[in-house]
């Protein structure tokens, strides 16, 4: 098993700039490569491989399983919610042996079902876990807009992650991208060092509002460059990450979530590395049994991920 293992974190990025796409080819992860983004010292296909591929809400049991080959070193990084100081602990050695970072979100610091954020409580949860070797960063807050997370208040989380732990990044994840920037989706200074956004494109039809059919939303791109002009305008160089739709859940009234077939899938990460320059791509979501379909139960999904991955590796996507 092959592993990520990031630089000491620097959390500067204001002189940075992004190194153009070529035929195609990836953007540098700066976070990922040992320091600013500059003038390129390696081939685009070289940085292409250092292209994070991300997997998300991954029960530890599952990573100690190594269910579907996880651990084979098409993934290197994992993303979840952990409760205090042990299930982190635990959940850091499960990922480890996975030969997996993982980038934990405390779920004491911010309650994404009222909106009630608690800086006051990082420090102590950082504290244990920050030199563990298997530790990536942070994930602070997760589509802040739609819980009414304000813009202050994330500065806030940011900050006191920033103080327990300079040496590892912290990521925020935003959901609601065609209002990404704006007053009810702010982005400003002071937010995140990684910037992840998810788009999910693939709804069943009339809008989302049939529980059959399938239909792809065409307007990620549009959405995908307005995330990378503003952040790109507010933090120039910040990483950006994208969170792609493997998920079917046919729960709301409208905007049901369709599977995507493979074709969709590679679409989806295309659109990504495409139009907003992402420097991760994480996929949405390995297990959630309030799902119709989750990769847990889709192994043929898990698969195409992985060839997904070993191509953007390679530099051939």
């Amino acid at each position: 098993m092959t592993t990520l293992t990031p630089p000491r974190f620097v959390p500067s990025f204001a002189s940075a700039r992004r190194t153009p796409r070529r035929l195609g080819l990836l953007i540098v992860a700066a976070s990922l490569i040992g320091g600013l983004v500059g003038a390129p010292t390696a081939s685009a296909a070289a940085y292409a491989r250092t292209t994070p591929m991300i997997l998300q809400n991954v029960p530890p049991e599952d990573l100690l399983a190594n269910r579907h080959g996880i651990c084979d070193g098409a993934f290197k990084i994992v993303v979840k919610n952990v409760g205090g100081t042990a299930g982190a602990l635990r959940y850091l050695e499960a990922a480890k042996t996975c030969g997996l970072k993982a980038v934990l979100f405390f779920a004491d610091t911010a309650n994404h079902s009222t909106g009630v954020i608690y800086p006051s409580r990082v420090a102590a949860l950082v504290r244990s876990v920050k030199d563990h070797p298997a530790l990536y960063g942070y994930l602070s807050v997760k589509e802040p807009s739609w819980v009414r997370i304000t813009g202050t208040e994330i500065r806030s989380l940011y900050k006191a992650y920033r103080a327990a732990d300079p040496n590892h990044p912290v990521v925020a994840l935003f959901g609601d991208i065609p209002h990404f920037g704006s007053s009810r989706n702010p982005y400003l200074t002071g937010m995140a060092d990684i910037v992840m956004v998810d788009w999910y494109p693939v709804e069943t039809a009339n809008g989302g509002c049939s529980r059959t059919g399938s239909t792809f939303i065409a307007s990620g791109p549009k959405w995908f460059k307005l995330v990378r002009a503003k952040v790109e305008a507010v933090t120039p160089g910040r990483p950006l990450w994208a969170m792609v739709q493997t998920h079917k859940y046919l729960a709301p009234t409208c905007h049901k979530k369709q599977r995507p077939t493979e074709s969709q899938l590679r679409r989806q990460v295309r659109d990504a590395l495409v139009y907003l320059g992402a420097d991760g791509v994480a996929y949405h979501t390995f297990r959630n049994t309030n799902y119709n379909m989750d990769l847990y139960r889709d192994s043929a999904m898990v698969r195409y991920m992985k060839t997904i991955s070993r191509q953007v590796a390679a530099g051939t996507f």
